[in-house]
């Protein structure tokens, strides 16, 4: 069987769960090893990423994921995951992400659904409005 970077994930989550805290980075620096034996080296950079959504996939977390202009909103962060979480009655897992593309507003994913509360949706769902036909009695 092929080692891939995801399996790889899922048994450092397993076996982490296992170990006292302070043997961790032990088994990082061993994953990390393993990692470059098997030529997955170029998965370094996403691995940690990889081993947090296989822990809170395993702690039943919803993934939410944040894209705004800028990273700097922490009290924003943790209204959404407030916010999610009195909701959904589940922990939240929040990833955030910064596109400075965005000029303002916020993208939001839960789970599998996407919202879009940004200027530029805005300005695109009243661009459609104004050019739709007006329907006539």
């Amino acid at each position: 069987m092929k080692m891939t970077a995801a399996s790889l994930a899922r048994a450092f989550a397993e076996t982490a769960r296992t170990l006292p805290e302070a043997e961790i980075p032990a088994l990082a620096e061993a994953a990390a090893h393993i990692l470059i034996e098997q030529g997955l080296f170029k998965d370094a950079h996403i691995f940690p990423r990889m081993v947090e959504r296989e822990i809170s996939r395993r702690d039943g977390a919803v993934q939410v994921k944040i894209t705004t202009a800028s990273k700097d909103s922490v009290s924003f962060k943790q209204e959404v995951t407030h916010a999610v979480e009195q909701a959904l009655k589940r922990p939240c897992s929040v990833e955030e992400h910064a596109d400075p593309s965005l000029l303002g507003g916020v993208l939001l994913q839960v789970g599998d659904e996407r919202y879009d509360a940004t200027l530029k949706g805005a300005l695109n769902n009243l661009s459609t409005k104004l050019t739709a036909p007006i329907p006539l009695p």
